[in-house]
């Protein structure tokens, strides 16, 4: 069935019991919370909704946290936040399987150098892929992304044999008004050298299962998942048996932009649905009520 356009969350809101946000694009744009956020969680509240925010970040969820604090967004207006980043930290912090074997000495590479990401693990970090066992992407500070130390270090790290564990599988960002590369690029160019990737974060089935723990015993198809990624937000939802919803001003406004018309915008989207392989249930413009 085609997608239906609404104009707000209210028209949704009783067809489901718990909401699956995504954040950059979504709730902000990385700088400031977008102009009816606020209220739109706060209905949601007042309706008694269970609500996870659900992001592919390098960082843990408790610097997820505080971002939205500091935009405005309170902990009171959602249940829980999960992010990609504290996926990876709890699978090294537990040993799962899927990186069970690494080793200790660790390659890091995150925005700003932060290194939250390894608080509290069994791990010892190097700056020589020769000396590393790992490298551990968490992050990417946007100026390196022009710089030839970064190719430079991912042939470095592919001689010395290491994995990467990406802790951030988006390909794309947003900040303000501007998008730009995000690490998941990274990690497609380590496997075109021939490297070893185990990711964490959206599409993967795996994060969906962490954020449905809190929702109880609330069924799948009663679960909204909201993102403005078909890539990562609405193919990962529609994976977990969700209904999905797409914010059309997100990292895909650019195709809207000239949509005049209710058939050019249904163009557009046919056209990223299947570029992007999936197609949500229902879109929106911005996540308002």
């Amino acid at each position: 069935m085609p997608s239906v356009w609404v104009d707000g969350l209210g028209s949704l809101a009783e067809r489901f019991d718990g909401f699956i946000i995504d954040q950059w694009g979504v709730l902000h744009d990385g700088q400031q919370a977008y102009p009816g956020v606020v209220e739109a969680l706060s209905q949601l509240k007042a309706l008694g909704k269970l609500v996870v925010v659900l992001s592919n970040s390098g960082k843990r969820a408790s610097d997820n946290g505080a971002r939205l604090a500091s935009m405005g967004i309170g902990a009171e207006l959602y249940t829980a936040v999960v992010s990609s980043g504290e996926a990876a930290w709890m699978a090294l912090k537990d040993g799962d399987p899927e990186v069970a074997g690494l080793g200790r000495r660790c390659l890091l590479v995150s925005r700003g150098g932060d290194r939250n990401i390894v608080n509290d693990l069994d791990v010892e970090l190097v700056d020589d892929p020769d000396k590393a066992e790992f490298l551990l992407l968490a992050g990417v500070d946007e100026h390196a992304w022009s710089a030839p130390d970064l190719d430079s270090l991912l042939h470095a790290s592919r001689r010395s044999g290491l994995p990467m564990v990406c802790a951030n599988t988006d390909r794309q960002g947003i900040m303000g008004d501007r998008t730009f590369p995000s690490p998941g690029v990274l990690a497609d160019k380590y496997l075109a050298l021939g490297g070893s990737v185990i990711s964490f974060g959206k599409p993967d089935p795996a994060i969906y299962r962490q954020a449905q723990q809190f929702f109880g015993e609330v069924p799948a198809d009663r679960i909204l998942a909201i993102g403005d990624s078909l890539e990562n937000d609405i193919a990962g939802g529609r994976g977990a048996g969700h209904g999905t919803l797409l914010i059309a001003n997100g990292i895909h406004r650019s195709a809207f932009a000239d949509a005049e018309d209710p058939r050019q915008r249904e163009a557009s989207l046919a056209q990223l649905s299947q570029q992007y392989g999936a197609t949500p249930d229902w879109v929106m413009a911005g996540f308002l009520w």
